[in-house]
């Protein structure tokens, strides 16, 4: 076979809150009522009621307690199969710094083969000791992801928890220093963990040599995407689409490692929709419009997208709805509850991942009477910063122009 292959995963289960050491102050699972849980349904949904794995258990994060090793490698062997796979990444729905046999999962794998193994996110809120550190990457851990939240061990205690935030700090200066990669984030806090606090912990990176840092807006209401019940998880203003963007963009130009904003903004690719800084040229490079639509999408994308189609032929056909939610992929029930309906055109758009089950869109769609056809566009149409700083510009722009052209397309053939 060619090309490249994607390292195995080694899911080792976990829930948020419970196999973490505990919520921090911000998390977005903080408060949900887990006796409320119920499907939100989906796309991928049998047509006669909503629940499937996804919009069930995934999005839920609903992964039950962390899971022995051996179940965990078993499942790695299977997905071998006849494989010479050399890369393994270490996740799960709880904190894999609590992991209580990461030791002795990452030995197992090196005895299977797998010679480089990444660590899926850690807030490090379980590692107390830098030589177990260095003991996993003796063993084969050659990249992480980090969160940092601040360099200033009292801020890390206040806001993440975190009982020895020294020895996790410690042990980051550990993987910087022993892993071929290491990428950090922190969910910026107004007044707490930006200004100068931030440039601080920025300078400290730097001199550690890490390779990337990803900053995250805080959310904390339902229109932010805190979409299980538990809204509101923290009484504070994030800042606004507009500062965050500057934070992140002020960072970029003062320091050398790469640093991306989710929901937004990468400088180096200009991700999310990079398609829009093409001008005219889009109009080569994307097919026209044929049919009149009204494309349903999130208040970060919208402005953004309807500047891409600004440059295609036809683009005056798509009108571009947001509905009052930050990011596109959580629209809920909720969201198109609260639409108005009334202007969207005969051929309507949603999110390919918007959380709503297929038979439930178009019932509210069509709510004012008026028959609708109702699509699903692309999971995605763009790269957020988490997604974006691991590619360059050219693999971001060829991403959304396919994932564009799906969407013209699929408006031109199946649209009224």
């Amino acid at each position: 076979m060619g090309g490249e292959t994607s390292p195995v995963l080694a899911d080792v289960g976990g829930r948020p809150g419970v196999d973490c050491g505990g919520f921090c102050r911000y998390c977005y699972f903080r408060g949900v009522d887990w006796e409320e849980k119920r499907p939100f349904g989906c796309k991928n949904c049998p047509p006669g009621s909503p629940g499937c794995d996804y919009c069930g258990r995934s999005v839920w994060e609903d992964n039950g307690p962390f899971r022995p090793p051996g179940v965990v490698l078993q499942e790695v062997g299977m997905s071998l199969g006849f494989r010479r796979e050399r890369e393994a990444t270490v996740s799960g729905g709880g904190d894999i710094s609590n992991y209580p046999w990461l030791r002795e999962l990452v030995a197992s794998l090196r005895d299977l083969g797998i010679r480089s193994v990444q660590l899926g996110y850690t807030s490090g809120k379980g590692f107390e000791d830098p030589e177990e550190v260095e003991e996993l990457c003796d063993l084969g851990v050659r990249s992480v992801s980090y969160t940092v939240f601040a360099w200033d061990p009292e801020l890390r205690r206040e806001w993440m928890g975190d009982r020895s935030p020294e020895a996790s700090l410690a042990c980051l200066e550990v993987f910087a220093d022993r892993c071929e990669e290491v990428m950090v984030a922190a969910v910026l806090i107004p007044g707490v963990n930006d200004g100068d606090v931030l440039w601080k912990t920025c300078e400290r990176l730097e001199e550690l040599g890490i390779d990337a840092l990803l900053l995250m807006r805080l959310g904390t209401r339902e229109e932010h995407g805190i979409i299980l019940g538990n809204s509101l998880v923290l009484d504070v203003k994030p800042h606004s689409l507009d500062e965050f963007k500057r934070i992140v963009t002020e960072v970029h130009e003062e320091f050398p490692f790469r640093v991306t904003g989710t929901p937004l903004w990468d400088p180096e690719t200009s991700a999310p929709f990079a398609l829009r800084t093409l001008g005219e040229e889009l109009r080569e490079l994307l097919p026209p419009v044929e049919v009149e639509c009204s494309l349903i999408t999130g208040r970060v994308a919208a402005p953004l997208i309807r500047e891409v189609f600004r440059h295609v032929e036809g683009g005056e056909k798509v009108d571009v709805v947001p509905v009052e939610k930050d990011v596109a992929c959580l629209i809920t029930e909720r969201d198109l509850e609260r639409l108005d309906v009334s202007s969207l055109k005969r051929t309507v758009v949603l999110p390919g991942r918007a959380l709503v089950h297929d038979a439930r869109a178009e019932e509210l769609l069509k709510r004012d009477g008026f028959e609708r056809v109702v699509l699903r566009g692309p999971d995605r149409l763009t790269l957020d910063g988490e997604a974006s700083c691991e590619v360059d510009r050219e693999e971001v722009l060829e991403f959304e122009l396919n994932a564009f052209r799906d969407l013209i397309n699929t408006v031109n053939i199946l649209g009224e």
